[in-house]
């Protein structure tokens, strides 16, 4: 799959990137799309066909913006951290 996805991008969105169309593409239904949390890199990604979703406070966010969903990020109270081990010390995996 890595091979495809190197080829996919040279062959489509490289040369998209470089000559931004100027209607937005179809979005490709094939692609798993990505986050961004930069209005440039969001619409450059929009207009050449990649499923992007912008990730912005509430107060930063235009009227004529679509918003399909609202989501409410939430942090559990009771997260289970696992822990690895360097040298025989125990430490913990980053958080995300």
């Amino acid at each position: 799959l890595d091979i495809y996805v190197v080829l996919e991008y040279i062959e489509i969105l490289h040369l998209l990137l470089n000559n931004l169309p100027s209607q937005p593409i179809l979005a490709n239904p094939t692609w798993m799309g990505c986050f961004t949390n930069t209005m440039h890199i969001c619409e450059a990604l929009y207009v050449t066909g990649v499923p992007v979703l912008l990730v912005w406070r509430e107060e930063f966010i235009f009227l004529t913006m679509n918003i399909i969903q609202h989501v409410c990020l939430t942090y559990p109270d009771s997260a289970v951290k696992a822990v690895y081990t360097e040298n025989g010390v125990a430490k913990p995996f980053p958080a995300i």
